[in-house]
């Protein structure tokens, strides 16, 4: 008596299955591809549904401490697209390092403008703004315009080749308010920061002009100020 040889194996679907009874695989194939299909048009369904769902824009409003990279990195999982929510807020946000408690930001869903490594700072309550002892006897202070800060540039010493570029800087930095200050200690028009030093990090129009004459090497290097590296001085005057 010969023993009997084993059904050979076949693959269907990627899936390897005994040949007997062919009767049963015949049937059950359809039915599995059948199944598998309606999975598939479930799933893609799903993801179309949740697609469809998401709103094209939504609004936040800025709490004390946000940053618009804080506010990216919340959003869209990285700090890097934070010009997307500048692009889109062009109207309420002159300067991206000056982002006030309060205001109600739109949140797009993308953006098409280029990324940079520019950090912008903290968000500003408005209410509270350090006061400091002036000793200058200049009549240049308080919010000056792009015409006064080239002749605070000037008068303090800077180069005139360089005051139409200085007034741009400080525009872009401060909006030309002498009180302007933010969260991590950069003071008065050109927002010069605390760790130059507290004669250097000052309100007082000619000693803010002289530090920003000083790091800036008379505007031959104006490199430590982001609102440079960035561009963001453009247009300012």
């Amino acid at each position: 008596m010969k023993a009997g040889k084993a059904a050979p194996a076949v693959a269907i679907a990627g899936v390897l299955v005994a040949a007997a009874p062919q009767a049963h695989a015949a049937v059950n194939a359809p039915a599995t591809a059948a199944k598998e299909a309606a999975q598939v048009r479930t799933a893609a369904g799903t993801v179309a549904l949740v697609r469809s769902d998401k709103p094209a824009t939504r609004t936040y409003t800025v709490r004390s401490g946000d940053s618009l990279s804080k506010i990216s990195e919340r959003y869209y999982r990285t700090a890097a697209d934070w010009r997307w929510i500048y692009e889109a807020n062009r109207s309420k946000i002159r300067n991206p390092n000056e982002i006030y408690v309060g205001e109600r930001l739109t949140i797009p869903a993308h953006g098409t403008t280029s990324t940079t490594a520019y950090t912008p700072k903290h968000a500003k309550s408005g209410a509270k703004v350090k006061k400091a002892v002036l000793t200058s006897s200049k009549s240049l202070s308080g919010t000056l315009s792009c015409a006064g800060l080239e002749d605070l540039w000037e008068d303090e010493g800077g180069a005139h080749a360089e005051a139409f570029m200085a007034a741009e800087i400080a525009m872009a930095e401060s909006g030309g308010r002498q009180f302007a200050l933010s969260p991590t200690d950069d003071f008065g028009y050109w927002q010069i920061n605390v760790s130059h030093g507290p004669a250097e990090a000052t309100f007082n129009p000619a000693g803010n002009a002289k530090a920003a004459i000083a790091i800036s090497d008379d505007g031959r290097n104006w490199d430590p100020w982001t609102t440079f590296v960035d561009g963001l001085y453009r247009g300012r005057c």
